[in-house]
């Protein structure tokens, strides 16, 4: 770790600026039918560098939600080169929710759109070289107070170079970004890091049930090499593909790396047998820099997440009989913004994070085993039950509520919700009621799979519910259930 000490205490912008110099002519993103250059998106960034000068945005924090997912990638570019923090959101984000978090970091403005010249600007000399705190992230928390995570310059830009060596990115590599580009994955991973090695972004709209054919064209059509995905979207495209699938994958030499959760072996096993390739599984935490491990080869047998990124080190402590998995980074977030105010990251006596995930080391790989109870994670982010039933324990009709993760081999981790109404009158109408706040008050991720209304909860003699058993409880109990 002290020698990445050394190289952030150098000038990690300014090596970052060379990349662009020096490979001015060789194009990097490719979005729609514009295709760009290193030289094309430096006037870019210098444009809207330009843009926040001239609008006095400097030193203040702006919330962006751009429509346009090229835009909002190249504005981080711009953020690292300027003097100001920004906050990536969801356009689709529920304004009560937007609103919580404008004022949470105290948002100067809200920006939607952005219009750039079709000039070039060549001028770097009023670019900012200086570290400097330039991105908030979210973390999925749905209590009345988010959680702000505040990136520095240098903490992403040394995790996105690091982890672009771990997986060997080049110039021949030719990336399909289709995550959502307002999280660490489509931001660290498969954006800035490849800006680092030269390796073509190919820009596409963010993955949905329905675009399973059009990816495979994509990844045909841009003879794609490496593919991003969760493990959700790899359990679809092993039953819904086309037949020529496995041709494309074996042509292109194609590698397949899946982040956010975990990577169950029947994911995997199921994968291998229709395309005859492995996935291989990387891990990441947003207060940690972002990702932190990834697979050399991947595997059939187990949830292994690879060997650690250079800058970070990792230990397993044992907390109640469980093996926790406990990260030091070089790269770690400066601070977290809760309602406004600066909190320390909790950190343990030797500087490591708790990842709330357990696992162990075999042949210098992290494996995976689980979660730490209560908790659930969905695109990188942790979120906690006892948040999720705090949103729902509101509606004056809930007597109570349990929010319990399941385990699906097939697909991310589910989110039911058992829940005891005061009564049974006007049923439909309160299911309507918690439908509706579910869509309100939670993000998309957070929402849960099923809502099973209850005639009471299991509960020990001191009245604590029995999570355990929900899972398997009796139909004779169950009122009503909704699949959402």
């Amino acid at each position: 770790m002290e020698n990445y000490k050394k190289l952030i205490s150098k000038n990690y912008k300014k090596k970052f600026l060379n990349i662009f110099l020096k490979n001015s002519s060789k194009k990097i993103i490719t979005y729609n039918e514009e295709k760009i250059d290193y030289k094309e998106l430096l006037s870019k960034i210098i444009q809207i560098n330009n843009f926040i000068k001239e609008k006095n945005l400097e030193k203040k924090t702006l919330i962006i939600q751009f429509k346009d997912r090229s835009l909002t990638l190249i504005f981080y570019l711009a953020a690292i080169f300027s003097n100001i923090t920004i906050c990536p959101l969801d356009p689709n984000l529920p304004k009560s929710r937007l609103n919580k978090i404008k004022k949470s970091i105290n948002a100067y403005k809200v920006l939607k759109n952005l219009s750039l010249k079709n000039r070039l600007y060549t001028n770097t000399k009023k670019l900012n070289f200086s570290d400097h705190n330039f991105l908030i992230t979210f973390s999925s928390g749905t209590s009345g107070d988010p959680k702000g995570i505040v990136h520095s310059t240098n903490n992403i830009l040394g995790s996105s170079f690091s982890y672009s060596k771990l997986i060997k990115l080049n110039d021949k590599t030719r990336v399909l970004h289709c995550l959502p580009e307002f999280y660490m994955a489509g931001i660290v991973n498969t954006f800035i890091s490849c800006i680092w090695t030269s390796s073509q972004v190919f820009i596409v709209d963010t993955f949905s049930v329905k675009s399973i054919f059009k990816l495979w064209l994509n990844i045909k059509n841009f003879k794609i090499n490496l593919v991003y995905l969760v493990p959700s979207i790899y359990s679809m495209i092993s039953n819904f593909s086309p037949p020529n699938a496995r041709d494309i994958i074996k042509n292109n030499k194609i590698k397949f790396l899946s982040t956010s959760n975990n990577l169950y072996p029947n994911i995997r096993k199921t994968f291998f047998r229709k395309f005859k390739t492995k996935i291989r599984s990387c891990y990441g935490i947003t207060e940690m820099g972002g990702p932190l491990t990834n697979e050399a080869q991947g595997n059939l047998q187990s949830d292994s997440v690879g060997k650690i990124i250079k800058g970070c080190k990792f230990k397993i402590k044992t907390i109640e009989n469980k093996k926790i998995l406990f990260f030091k980074s070089t790269f770690l977030c400066k601070h977290l913004l809760i309602s406004g105010k600066k909190r320390k990251i909790k950190l343990d006596n030797q500087g490591y994070f708790n990842s709330q995930d357990t696992g162990y080391i075999k042949n210098r790989q992290i494996i995976l085993t689980g979660r730490e109870k209560d908790i659930l994670k969905k695109g990188g982010e942790l979120i906690y039950l006892k948040d999720i039933e705090n949103v729902l324990i509101k509606c004056g009709f809930v007597e109570e509520v349990a929010a319990v993760g399941i385990q699906d081999d097939l697909s991310d981790e589910k989110l039911n919700i058992y829940i005891v109404l005061d009564s049974k009158k006007n049923l439909d109408k309160k299911v309507k009621k918690l439908i509706k706040v579910s869509e309100r008050e939670m993000y998309k991720t957070e929402r849960p799979d099923k809502i099973i209304l209850l005639t009471k909860m299991p509960k020990t003699s001191s009245g604590k519910i029995i999570k355990r058993q929900l899972i398997k409880v009796d139909a004779k109990n169950k009122i009503k259930e909704i699949i959402l």
